[in-house]
């Protein structure tokens, strides 16, 4: 075993509409399927990133909220305390992490000092009108996505876990689904899960 258990600008719209968009769960990001691509902005550097700049790493996407109690850092719950440490440990195996966020409600500077408050240790980018979202059919904070090295294939859409009772529970549960993923990811081996429920707040989206 790996690890513990504690283991702004976008990419042109056309490219998106003119992705092949076949019958599946998802509306515009399937598994299996080359990873929708981007460029966003770090709400931290003001710097454009894109998901090919961390082609030869596995990338973990997630959607963040500020304010939802089932993502922000505090003290008794919510999976940012668990997010933190982990993205720091995986780093260590060619794992990054990369936080988008799409709410209307959660500007650039508030975002901002929430990333510097509590030293996030990876990016957040920030999604004007949910565009990204839209395309991967993100729905909650958080929302997790595996991102293949090289290819960057979407491996794996869903939650963190079994869906815990509340938020002071997040990141307890006995059964995990994230951390299975990227174990047998790294090793080569078949993943035990592909698609699984997210759970948090909904995304605030502009439209």
């Amino acid at each position: 075993m790996i690890f513990g258990k504690t283991l702004g600008s976008l990419f042109a719209l056309v490219a998106v509409l003119g992705l092949a968009l076949p019958a599946a769960a998802h509306e515009g990001a399937h598994i299996g399927d080359a990873a929708p691509p981007f460029e966003l902005t770090d709400v931290s550097t003001g710097e454009t990133v894109a998901l090919s700049d961390y082609s030869d790493k596995l990338v973990v996407l997630v959607w963040q909220s500020i304010h939802c109690p089932w993502d922000k850092m505090r003290d008794d719950g919510g999976y940012q305390r668990v997010l933190s440490p982990l993205a720091e440990e995986w780093a260590e195996n060619d794992v990054q992490f990369i936080a988008i966020n799409s709410n209307k409600s959660e500007t650039v500077e508030q975002i901002a000092s929430y990333a510097k408050q509590h030293a996030i240790p990876y990016p957040i980018l920030k999604d004007p009108g949910n565009v990204i979202a839209d395309v991967y059919d993100a729905q909650t904070t958080p929302h997790f996505y595996v991102i293949s090295q090289g290819e960057q294939e979407l491996l794996y859409a869903g939650g963190f876990e079994q869906v815990p009772p509340s938020p002071a529970t997040a990141g307890e549960m006995d059964v995990e689904y994230l951390t299975p993923v990227v174990l047998a990811a790294l090793n080569g081996t078949e993943l035990p899960y592909t698609e699984t429920k997210s759970k948090g707040c909904s995304i605030k989206r502009a439209n």
